[in-house]
C-alpha cells in the first residue's frame, strides 16, 4: 500500500475518479447545473498541463538555478500564471456558456485557479521532499473533493465548488511548512519552463484540432467514435500519465523499464483485445462504435499503441536535451501530425481511412523522435542540484 501511495499510478486513479465522481454527483443531483461541471473538468487541465511546464519539466531537466528555493520559485512560477488563466477561463465560459452568471463563471474557475498552486507545490515537493509526502499533496485533494462532492450533493448544494475546501485546507498545510530561501521575479519564475509551455501549447492545440477534423471529414460518427475509444482507452490513459510523471519526478534517475510501463503496456494490449474481440463492448459505449469497421477499431489501437511509444520518447528526450533542442523536436513532432491532418483533408472520407492517417502519422513522430534524441545526444545538459539535496 505504501509503494502505491508513493506512485504516480495512484495519484492519476484518484484524480481521475474525482472528477468523474463529482461529475456522475452533478447528473444525478444537480442536473441544472452538469453542463458547468463539464466544462470546469476541461478547464482542469489548464493548471495540470501549465504548472508541468512551467515547473514540472524544466525541474526534470535540471535547468533550474540552484540558489532558487524550488517550493518558493514554484509558487511564484503558479502566482505570475494566475491572472492570464483566470482571463482565459472566463472569456473561454462566456463563449461556451453564455447563458451562464458572473457567479455560474466565479465558482468554476475558482477550483481552476486554486488548483495552480496546489499542482507546483506537488511538483516542487517531489523533488525537495519524499515521494509520500509530495503524493499526499493532489491524493488529499482528490480525497476530499470526493467526500466534499457527496455531502453537497446530499444537501442540494452547487458542487462547483467541491474541490476548494480540501484545496483550502492542503495550500495552509503546505504553505505552513515551507522552508525559507530565495524567490525569483514573476518574469523570472517562468522563464525556464518557458519552451516546455509552448510545447504544451502546440500539443493542445492539436488535441482540440482533431475532432473538428474528424466531424468535418467523416461527419458526426467520427467524432463520437473518437470520444467512445478514448473512453474506452480511459484506464490506458490513466497508466500512461502516470509513467510520464514518473519520469518526470525521478527526472534522469528515471529508468526505462517499470511496473507503470509495463502495467501500461499491458492495459493497451488488454482493451484492445476487447474491443477488437467484442462488437457488444462496443455497443455499450456506442452505437456508432459497433457499427464500426473491425479495421477501424484495429487502426484506432494501432494508433494508441503509437502514441504510448512517442510519449514515452518524447518525455526522455525532454529530460535529457536542451530546452530548445526539445523544443524544436516537439514542434517538429507536432507539424508531422498537423502535416497528416492536412494530407486527410485530400483523401479521407470515412471513419477508417482517418484512423488509418492518424497511425501513419503517429508511427513518423515516433521515428522523428527517436532521431532527434539520436542526433541531439551530444547537447545534453550537465544535471543541477538544488540547494536543499546532498551532494
Amino acid at each position: 500500500m505504501r509503494k502505491l501511495q508513493e506512485s504516480q499510478l495512484s495519484v492519476q486513479a484518484l484524480t481521475r475518479l474525482a472528477s468523474v465522481g463529482v461529475f456522475l454527483l452533478a447528473s444525478w443531483a444537480d442536473g441544472g447545473h452538469v453542463a458547468l461541471i463539464a466544462f470546469q473538468g476541461a478547464l482542469l487541465a489548464i493548471p495540470y498541463t501549465l504548472v508541468e511546464a512551467l515547473v514540472g519539466r524544466p525541474q526534470s531537466a535540471g535547468v533550474v538555478p540552484r540558489e532558487w528555493d524550488s517550493e518558493r520559485w514554484a509558487l511564484r512560477a503558479a502566482t505570475t500564471v494566475t491572472l492570464p488563466v483566470a482571463a482565459i477561463a472566463y472569456v473561454s465560459m462566456s463563449i461556451a456558456l453564455p447563458q451562464s452568471s458572473v457567479l455560474d463563471r466565479l465558482l468554476v474557475i475558482v477550483p481552476v485557479l486554486l488548483q495552480l498552486p496546489i499542482e507546483a507545490l506537488f511538483w516542487s515537493m517531489a523533488a525537495t521532499r519524499t515521494r509520500r509526502r509530495a503524493n499526499l499533496v493532489p491524493q488529499t485533494v482528490a480525497a476530499g473533493t470526493l467526500v466534499t462532492a457527496a455531502i453537497l450533493a446530499l444537501t442540494g448544494a452547487r458542487l462547483e465548488i467541491a474541490a476548494v475546501p480540501a484545496q483550502l485546507v492542503v495550500l495552509a498545510w503546505a504553505l505552513a511548512s515551507l522552508r525559507p530561501g530565495n524567490a525569483p521575479g514573476p518574469i523570472a519564475a517562468i522563464r525556464p519552463g518557458i519552451s516546455y509551455c509552448v510545447a504544451a501549447g502546440v500539443d493542445l492545440a492539436y488535441v482540440i484540432a482533431l475532432p473538428a477534423v474528424a466531424g468535418a471529414l467523416a461527419g458526426p460518427e467520427a467524432i463520437v467514435v473518437l470520444r467512445a475509444m478514448d473512453l474506452a482507452f480511459g484506464p490506458f490513459h490513466v497508466a500512461l500519465a502516470a509513467s510520464t510523471r514518473e519520469d518526470i519526478v525521478a527526472g534522469r534517475d528515471a529508468r526505462f523499464r517499470t511496473k507503470v510501463r509495463a502495467l501500461t503496456v499491458v492495459l493497451w494490449a488488454g482493451i484492445a483485445a476487447v474491443v477488437l474481440a467484442s462488437p457488444w463492448v462496443r455497443g455499450l459505449l456506442a452505437g456508432e462504435l459497433e457499427a464500426a469497421s473491425f479495421t477501424a477499431v484495429a487502426l484506432y489501437c494501432a494508433y494508441k499503441g503509437a502514441v504510448m511509444v512517442s510519449t514515452w520518447l518524447s518525455t526522455r528526450h525532454m529530460i535529457r536535451a536542451a530546452p530548445r533542442t526539445y523544443l524544436v523536436s516537439a514542434i517538429g513532432s507536432r507539424a508531422i501530425a498537423f502535416a497528416g491532418l492536412a494530407l486527410a483533408l485530400l483523401w479521407v472520407s470515412v471513419a477508417e481511412d482517418l484512423f488509418l492517417q492518424l497511425a501513419v502519422a503517429e508511427a513518423l513522430v515516433v521515428a522523428w523522435f527517436a532521431g532527434r534524441m539520436r542526433s541531439t545526444a551530444s547537447a545534453t545538459l550537465v544535471p543541477l542540484r538544488h540547494p536543499q539535496e546532498t551532494p
